[in-house]
């Protein structure tokens, strides 16, 4: 017997009752007669007529003609009967479809297997069993119907029983397929190929259901070996093989393929052509992906909101937004991803404007386009137009709330996160792996240790833990709050930490002046796999920095483009000049200034500016309180720096100057302030 599946309790009383039913497989009931009289010619034209305008009634949901049909005809047969009960069942209709096979006055075995195939399909199987175990004849569709049913439910022991049971000249290919369907449904590809290398008569179905069962579970290579081994192929087979090649990131592969498709003159759809753009899209090939959209409008498919919302999402990602909206507005039917694609194309081109136009004209809207203004009035620094999209929210999900919460992170309202994010919990909303490092970001940045343990123990009730982006921010918060004992302890727990877990810890060492163990973590990036990138070495320069380590620092600052190919950026050389200038090399960092490739920011002659005052050096001291304050003529540091080094030096005069400057520009020194939790509710206690 093969293995039995997990079943939801809906499941477990369905395959109860199925088994209370004690259905016999091998002993079908004695059949009912069937008898009508022969009917003239005339007659039986008449009959045929009738009976063939009930099915196509049923077949354009024109319920009402199709019953109107029937009720009007002057005699029926047993076809009338099944055709008008197909007609109800295949529009949904179940209870009706049920009225007409109570009221049959016989039934054939299409009769049963039509009501049984519609309960089998509205996934009703205990009614489906019931009419199975007292079907008077079955067929291989009535054996079909109900492994598929069972099958397309989860419920494998039940279709492996009536599998097991039904005839061996009936199972290949249709129910053998139906079996191997649900195993691949289920993730069970071993026992999918252990059924489908059984098969004595496999058809072209069986052959792509399997090739795309290898495809999903990433053994691309063994769908291609089963694909090249195919007797036919359909475009089905295609699209799955061309689709597993782009997913496994083979994508000249998956064009090769579809090359290939194309030169052998299969027709291929709506579906291979989608499947062709989303990897244009994804991997930034906009010019193949252009062609694939001539292609779209020469086959005239411009019209498939599928394909069209595809091509909308290609030129979004590619920032060519003009494009998208032409796309946009040539679909004469547009859908709620069509809107939601735009709009999002938009937020990320920074068009916040356009967005929100669009999302005006929205004719309806979803929680996918409140969420998307959200984001896009964050990024723009707009929290308050967020806080009120969001509070107009008709119905909020998890989704919605990490992104509030993440736009109070990004936009330094700390406090406001850690609240909110207590509100999602106790509106019963599961935080996400996002919500959840946002709100310890925020923890970190109010260096507030209590709240941070809180969210901590938070990540390991909803099991997220082991998140990658969770365990970095952990890695983080406990560092800035101090803890880097804590965070060492969640660092070494990671049993594959990733660049950023690294990152966070290099940074965490540097922070705590522990410049061996910084250094240490460093040289075993290797062993992890890792290359280092900006934000480790500035990380590693900081340490060199704080520890006065001028020849290690300039080791791995040259390193960086000689060896790894990472370009210095601002931040990079702030850490040198700071290093240099602790160490009293001020002309030397001075030098480093002067031949930066980029115009120094505020920080640099702010690093400069405070070696200078360490080392009593006047000149230097002008110097970087010069150009810090034509950066930045509010920065009350540069006056309070250079002020306190003209006293010390005797000079009253340019110190009273100093001091008469900074009060006529109206520049004031930024009160401190912390952070303290009292009464269970955070409070800013000024310094």
């Amino acid at each position: 017997m093969l293995p039995q599946l997990m079943l939801s309790s809906a499941e477990r009383n369905t395959a109860q009752t199925c088994r209370r039913l004690s259905f016999s497989f091998a002993r079908p009931s004695p059949p009912l007669s069937n008898f009508r009289t022969p009917l003239e010619p005339s007659s039986r034209r008449l009959l045929l007529s009738c009976n063939a305008q009930i099915t196509r009634s049923g077949r354009h949901g024109d319920l009402l003609a199709a019953q109107s049909t029937f009720d009007r005809m002057p005699f029926r047969d047993v076809v009338s009967w099944t055709a008008l009960l197909t007609a109800y069942a295949d529009n949904g209709q179940i209870s009706a479809a049920r009225r007409v096979f109570d009221e049959m006055p016989t039934r054939n075995t299409a009769s049963w297997n039509a009501m049984m195939t519609a309960y089998a399909r509205s996934s009703r199987l205990a009614e489906a069993s019931e009419l199975f175990a007292r079907m008077p004849g079955r067929n291989a569709v009535s054996y079909g119907a109900m492994i598929s049913g069972f099958a397309k439910n989860g419920m494998m022991k039940e279709a492996e029983e009536v599998y097991q049971a039904m005839p061996r000249r009936w199972r290949d290919p249709v129910a053998t397929h139906a079996l191997i369907c649900g195993y691949l449904r289920a993730g069970k590809l071993d026992l999918a190929t252990r059924v489908f290398e059984a098969m004595e008569v496999r058809d072209v179905f069986s052959w792509s259901s399997m090739v795309d069962g290898y495809c999903k579970c990433g053994r691309v290579c063994d769908a291609r070996e089963l694909f090249d081994a195919m007797p036919e192929k359909n475009v089905v087979s295609w699209t799955a093989m061309i689709q597993g090649c782009v997913r496994s990131g083979m994508w000249e592969d998956g064009f090769r393929l579809f090359l290939q498709m194309r030169r052998e003159c299969v027709s291929f759809n709506s579906m291979t052509l989608s499947v062709m753009v989303d990897a244009c899209s994804a991997l930034d090939r906009i010019r193949e992906g252009i062609q694939c959209h001539a292609l779209i409008l020469a086959l005239g498919l411009q019209n498939d909101v599928f394909l069209g919302n595809s091509i909308i999402v290609m030129y979004a990602r590619a920032r060519w937004m003009d494009d998208a909206r032409r796309s946009f507005n040539c679909m004469s039917i547009k859908d709620l991803v069509s809107w939601n694609s735009l709009i999002a194309g938009y937020i990320q081109d920074d068009a916040l404007e356009a967005a929100n136009e669009l999302f005006e004209a929205m004719p309806e809207k979803d929680i996918i386009s409140w969420t998307s203004m959200v984001v896009g009035f964050s990024k723009r620094g707009g929290i308050s137009e967020s806080v009120r999209l969001f509070q107009e929210m008709p119905e909020k999900d998890e989704i919605a709330w990490t992104a509030i919460v993440s736009a109070f992170v990004a936009n330094g309202k700390h406090e406001n996160a850690i609240l909110w994010f207590n509100c999602m919990v106790d509106e019963g909303f599961k935080p996400s792996a996002q919500a959840l490092s946002s709100v310890l970001s925020a923890s970190a940045n109010l260096v507030i240790l209590e709240v941070g343990m809180h969210i901590h123990a938070c990540t390991i009730k909803t099991n997220l833990e082991s998140d990658v982006a969770v365990q970095s921010s952990l890695v983080s918060m406990y560092a800035k709050c101090g803890s880097v004992t804590d965070a060492y302890h969640i660092f070494l727990s990671i049993g594959e930490p990733n660049l950023v877990t690294i990152n966070a810890m290099v940074t965490a060492f540097s922070q705590h002046g522990l410049v061996k163990e910084a250094l240490a973590l460093f040289e075993d990036m290797q062993r992890y796999g890792c290359k280092p990138n900006q934000v480790t070495f500035l990380g590693i320069l900081s340490a060199c920095a704080h520890a006065g380590l001028v020849g290690e620092g300039y080791k791995h600052f040259k390193s960086m483009t000689t060896l790894y190919c990472v370009e210095p950026g601002l931040d990079h050389y702030t850490c040198m000049v700071d290093l240099l200038g602790r160490s009293g090399l001020l002309r030397e960092a001075v030098d480093l200034i002067n031949s930066m490739p980029l115009s120094p920011h505020s920080a640099i002659w702010g690093a400069l500016l405070n070696a200078s005052s360490i080392h009593s050096h006047l000149e230097f001291a002008e110097l970087a309180a010069q150009r810090l304050l034509e950066l930045e003529p509010n920065n009350s540091a540069a006056y309070s720096v250079l002020s306190n080094m003209y006293g010390l030096a005797v000079h009253k005069k340019s110190e009273e100057r100093m001091r008469m400057t900074q009060m006529s520009n109206g520049v004031r020194k930024t009160p401190g302030y912390s952070w303290v939790i009292f009464d269970n509710a955070l409070r800013q206690l000024n310094m």
